[in-house]
């Protein structure tokens, strides 16, 4: 599947929006095609990007979006910040919130996906259902808030933090991720691709609830969703497309 364009080696230029900032941390919200950060081969990343915008080389993510999700993304400024955020995330102490389309319905429309991930040897699949010892529990809240035709727009809250957690619990109640082109289902795909110019997984992490670690405040944030995912709910709304 096509993607969009990669940020090349070494440009610099401002591709994020800034949610929220204060002396201790910054929440911002992250384009689709971006990496987070620890690139491989040079390429600049959204932690690069803010490093160099506010001149502060200690700034560091506290977890990481898939390059092509888009949404909120937490960074640590102060060492003491990012220690206290850290223990956070250990210890699941975010609430996290996403828009995900899925290709079919899930039955029942509201409920929790609650199986045992583990990560796996494959080239491309990170994680997969598992009864190993060393499986972990996941976690995902969802309520479809929308059908459309076959496919259905899902509000889901992740209880757990896992890598590929969205992505591999969608495929395993049989509803995967619209664009996905590792969990998803290939004919859907191409044609939300062809008829819809759906360029990649449809996630966006919206909403971000937790309490400050330095200050105590209560912190709620929101990112709308991109006009590339809005575009594509559009085109769903307005032709009635059915799923092959």
């Amino acid at each position: 599947m096509p993607r969009p364009r990669k940020p090349q080696r070494g440009s610099s230029y401002r591709s994020f929006a800034i949610v929220h900032e204060d002396e201790h941390l910054l929440v911002v919200s992250k384009p689709a095609g971006l990496l987070t950060n620890m690139a491989e081969d040079g390429e600049q990343t959204l932690q690069d990007q803010l490093r160099k915008h506010f001149k502060q080389p200690e700034i560091a993510a506290v977890h990481r979006l898939d390059r092509y999700t888009s949404g909120l993304v937490i960074f640590g400024r102060t060492p003491a910040a990012l220690s206290a955020l850290g223990e956070m995330l250990r210890e699941d102490r975010f609430e996290k919130r996403y828009w995900v389309l899925t290709a079919g319905v899930p039955m029942p429309r509201k409920g929790t996906i609650n199986v045992p991930l583990a990560k796996i040897e494959h080239p491309r699949r990170k994680v997969a259902v598992s009864k190993a010892a060393e499986a972990q529990t996941t976690i995902t809240d969802y309520e479809v808030e929308e059908v459309l035709d076959a496919y259905a727009l899902v509000a889901a809250t992740i209880r757990t933090g896992r890598t590929h957690q969205l992505r591999a619990h969608f495929e395993h109640i049989g509803c995967p991720i619209a664009g996905d082109g590792i969990y998803g289902n290939r004919k859907a795909n191409g044609e939300l691709r062809h008829q819809c110019g759906l360029q990649r997984q449809f996630i966006h992490a919206r909403a971000l609830t937790f309490t400050h670690p330095i200050t105590g405040q209560k912190l709620a944030l929101q990112a709308k969703l991109p006009k590339d995912l809005s575009r594509v709910l559009k085109c769903l709304r307005e032709s009635g497309l059915q799923q092959a």
